[in-house]
């Protein structure tokens, strides 16, 4: 009858459509699946800045560093990253001129924050929700920046330049409050070379603050000469690379004088307002670096005055950077102190080793691991965690906690799971802050660097090229 072929044709059309919809089930499993994962991860944009001498590439030394980066951020599903180094110029031979001539506030802009601007575009389009709002996708994009010697403190002012938000800022021997003289005057040979050198530093001084080289120097972007009073006047003046983004400039250059102050002041809250949104500013100093003068510039300290005629001898008399302008001026500061409060702000020394001389094991232990991998939210952890010591330490001793309850912690360095003396017993202060452990391992030891995995980012070489694992 037509009713009994009505369901036989029903009954024919249910058993070829059910194995269909289990195909088409099973073929969109896995796109439901991916779809959750890359919901789970985290996307991280890492922005090299290479120093002096070196260059975006260089397969054996920020090349070197870049790899070692990927490798490891592709070993943790829950990341995905995107590493880039800053190219300052068209080519590898542009970029490398451009370490030592060019305009560096040019530099900085032109060529590191627009990279930085196109790569996080590349990455919110690459992310699956990427019809959404810029500022929804912009939000879903953590920035890192690692900034090594002279690249340091182009990172920072990316940081406190750039229209993109940063969320990490890494730098390793970065001269942030400056180069104060040429390394190594202190330990010439004989009482003429030191003479000849002083004066040679002088006439460098006087010609870094002129208009036609800061324009061409980028050397002269950070010099700051704390040896005279007028030089360092003519630095506060010069409106430097340096001097506008340490808040230092006057604004006098402007001819009407109430403009120039408005804009220093605006500038100065820009600064601080991106400086505050950091979720960590971590910075490195190497314990016998002699390239950058003085070592711990790299760590922000500062001279106890100026006139201050700077030797190694008087390395102990500077100030550690929470006794300097830069962490105590709260108004036109760096936010060095409220990053600090929050546990924001990271110092740390890498022993035994010289300028931009670190092992591929220390870096991958020390930076890796700790503030990409684990970004962001082991971090968040390690600021609850020092808190409640603090609460504990104030507990167990009320008096101290009461005597100086808004008084920052003391300046320690950790280098892995150890606690080291006050940067270092040569540099910022003698005064031990906590017992060193018995039994510590330098984390770029000779040891360290002759086991064939070392780098080296001075002058774009590698002390040691064999790398076991390439």
């Amino acid at each position: 009858s037509k009713k009994e072929r009505a369901v036989e044709t029903m009954r024919m059309k249910t058993r070829i459509c059910r194995p269909a919809l289990l195909g088409l089930l099973l073929c969109l499993l896995p796109l439901c699946s991916r779809g959750q994962r890359e919901e789970k991860q985290k996307h991280i944009l890492i922005v090299l800045i290479h120093g002096m001498g070196d260059t975006c590439c260089d397969p054996l030394s920020i090349g070197k560093i870049e790899r070692v980066i990927e490798r490891r951020s592709d070993a943790d599903d829950t990341l995905k990253t995107k590493v880039i180094s800053i190219k300052f110029g068209r080519n590898s031979m542009r970029d490398f001129i451009s370490g030592f001539i060019g305009d560096a506030f040019s530099l900085v802009k032109d060529f590191g924050c627009a990279q930085l601007r196109n790569a996080k575009e590349e990455m919110m389009m690459m992310h699956r929700d990427f019809e959404s709002t810029e500022k929804k996708n912009d939000d879903k994009v953590e920035t890192i920046l690692l900034g090594f010697s002279q690249g340091g403190v182009f990172a920072r002012a990316m940081v406190e330049t750039c229209e993109d938000e940063v969320n990490a800022l890494i730098t390793f021997g970065a001269p942030h409050s400056g180069v104060w003289k040429f390394p190594g005057c202190d330990k010439m040979a004989n009482a003429l070379s030191r003479k000849w050198c002083e004066y040679s530093r002088k006439v460098a001084s006087k010609a870094a603050y002129s208009k036609m080289l800061k324009s061409k120097s980028v050397q002269a972007s950070y010099f700051r000469d704390v040896s005279d009073a007028k030089r360092f006047e003519q630095y506060v003046r010069s409106g430097s690379l340096l001097s506008v983004i340490n808040g230092e400039e006057d604004g006098s250059d402007d001819e009407d004088h109430a403009r120039g102050e408005e804009r220093k002041r605006k500038m100065g809250q820009r600064r601080r307002e991106k400086m505050c949104n950091l979720d960590v500013f971590a910075m490195f100093s190497f314990e016998k670096d002699e390239v950058v003068v003085p070592r711990d510039s790299a760590v922000f300290s500062d001279a106890p005055s100026v006139p201050f005629e700077y030797t190694e001898e008087k390395s102990s008399e500077l100030l550690n950077v929470r006794e300097t302008k830069f962490y105590l001026n709260e108004e036109d500061g760096l936010c060095l102190r409220e990053l600090d409060e929050k546990n924001r702000m990271k110092i740390d020394v890498v022993p035994d080793a010289h300028h931009m001389q670190f092992s591929l094991e220390w870096f991958t232990e020390n930076v890796i691991d700790k503030y990409i991998v684990a970004a962001p939210e082991k971090r968040e952890e390690e600021v609850k965690e020092e808190a409640s010591k603090r609460k504990e330490n104030d507990a167990r001793d009320p008096a101290s906690g009461g005597a100086d309850a808004g008084a920052p912690p003391p300046q320690t360095t950790t280098t892995s799971k150890n606690t080291l003396v006050e940067v270092d017993r040569n540099t910022v202060s003698t005064k031990v802050l906590s017992s060193p452990p018995p039994a510590m391992k330098p984390a770029a030891s000779a040891a360290a660097r002759d086991n064939g995995r070392t780098a080296t980012t001075r002058g774009g070489k590698v002390l040691k090229e064999e790398d076991k694992e390439e």
